[in-house]
């Protein structure tokens, strides 16, 4: 069986492609790259988080770690996949994993790596890794014999992770605010994290779904909308100020309004990047994923800061990050990075932070987001997945890129962007993305347009075109 990363690490079915064995083969592999940049007897942390057998997926790439001569390091107990690139950060180590499917749904489980300046693997370091899968015997410990010898450790990750919290959010100005909170972490290892930070002062704080749940509650722990009405109708009945959602890892964000409304991952980060510059004073360049809001492009023109835009993919921000000054890099799924942080997205932090920015400037994030639309348009977004047959994916994107439309929808097509898919561009800005998911056998199908009553007919049109009707 050949393995392949997608967008963030590898995912597949349990009991199908993610089993026992593949996870042994696909850290044998991740061993042999980290011996070839290292040498001898290095050091990786391992953690995981609430999905059905992530601990035993965790200690059985333990044991091929610790046969390969590699001390490995064990979560002992469930975290954030940013817990683990903190502590790789704090204990300058050369490299993490983490078993996690993010936001996929329950049956999933998968393997993310994290390099030594805290952050997703680059494209080379996951092409090195591929290339060595099953090119090499599989070695593997017996657990039980490699902790008593030392080889394997069980270590709690969570002290540097909140201390990087507590250094990076200015806890006490939203402790002082008094307001009031609601956090659904959909059953994942968010857990009780935000509320245990806040206790003890005037923000209280609603936790919804802290307890691990290897089914998240019958729904993917996705942060979007459709998978977070319960979250909708509590902070309106609770009259709260906010709702901060995070997927099953924590490191993606969903905030919904006090009216009950969702933002969508753009807007989110429009508020934290204005927040950034005219609260904190911070400069740098802006990065979004060909799937992001116009909104941003507007907002960084206006703030007179560069515009850098990537494929689809957090590896991406995170290289940009790597090379560039950046203040501010975010996809469309909800994973935002942030600077003086880490070159990861981190849910916990940005919820955190946009607490902070509406307790610094006392607006509502209905005020505040509305300000942000009066000056830089609302815009309308949506998105739909669809199950197709390969040889109907293949059709679509030989048809698109051989002659794309002329029109969408009745907007004239001005640009067309191969970067990531194919994209759209039209000349009121509205744009149509269609692109192969990294993680599911789907293809997705984005828009975006400053008309309200143009959105279903944009998707209609691009799920037409996609299926060939």
């Amino acid at each position: 069986m050949t393995i392949k990363f997608g967008t963030e690490g590898w995912r597949a079915v349990m009991a199908e492609e993610f089993t026992a064995e593949n996870v042994r083969a696909v850290t044998q592999a991740i061993a042999a790259h980290v011996l070839a940049q290292t040498g001898p007897s290095p050091t990786m942390v391992v953690g995981h988080d609430t999905r059905f057998l992530s601990d035993y997926f965790a200690k059985a790439a333990c044991e091929v770690l610790a046969a390969n001569g590699i001390t490995a390091l064990l979560t002992d107990r469930q975290v954030p996949t940013p817990a683990v690139s903190r502590y790789i950060v704090a204990h300058q180590l050369p490299m993490g994993i983490m078993i996690t499917a993010s936001h996929n749904p329950a049956l999933y489980n998968g393997m993310k790596v994290k390099e030594a300046y805290g952050g997703s693997a680059t494209g080379e370091t996951v092409a090195s890794i591929e290339q060595q899968i099953g090119k090499q015997p599989l070695k593997r410990a017996h657990y039980e014999d490699a902790a008593a010898a030392g080889h394997i450790k069980t270590v709690n990750l969570m002290p540097d992770y909140l201390k990087g919290l507590r250094d990076y959010i200015d806890l006490r100005a939203i402790k002082r605010w008094k307001a009031a909170v609601l956090v659904d972490s959909m059953h994942g290892a968010g857990g009780r994290i935000i509320e245990g930070l806040l206790k003890g002062g005037r923000c209280q704080v609603t936790t919804l779904h802290p307890e691990p749940d290897p089914l998240f509650g019958g729904q993917a722990p996705e942060p979007i909308a459709s998978n977070l009405q319960e979250a909708s109708k509590t902070v309106k009945k609770m009259r709260g100020d906010v709702c901060i959602a995070n997927d099953g890892d924590a490191d993606r964000i969903g905030i919904i309004g006090p009216d009950g409304t969702w933002l969508n991952p753009g807007q989110v980060m429009c508020v934290l990047l204005l927040h950034l510059v005219k609260s904190r004073h911070a400069t740098g360049a802006v990065i979004k994923t060909v799937s992001n809001t116009m909104m941003i492009n507007r907002l960084a023109a206006d703030l007179g800061l560069e515009l850098l835009e990537t494929p689809v993919g957090f590896k991406y921000v995170t290289k940009r990050i790597l090379q560039r000054d950046v203040l501010i890099g975010g996809e469309e799924s909800g994973g935002i990075g942030l600077k003086g942080y880490l070159p990861e997205r981190d849910g916990i932090a940005n919820g955190l932070l946009l607490v902070e920015a509406l307790a610094t400037r006392r607006q509502s994030l209905t005020k505040l987001l509305g300000e942000l639309q009066k000056k830089y348009g609302r815009w309308w977004y949506g998105r739909r997945d669809l199950h197709l047959r390969m040889e109907q994916v293949d059709g679509l994107f030989e048809r698109l890129q051989a002659q794309a439309p002329s029109q969408m929808a009745g907007v004239a097509v001005a640009q067309v962007n191969t970067m990531d898919g194919v994209k759209l561009i039209g000349r009121d800005e509205s744009w149509l993305l269609f692109r192969r998911s990294g993680t599911e056998p789907i293809v997705r199908v984005y828009a975006e347009t400053p008309q309200k009553a143009a959105l279903p007919k944009l998707l209609d049109f691009g799920v037409s075109l996609a299926k060939g009707v």
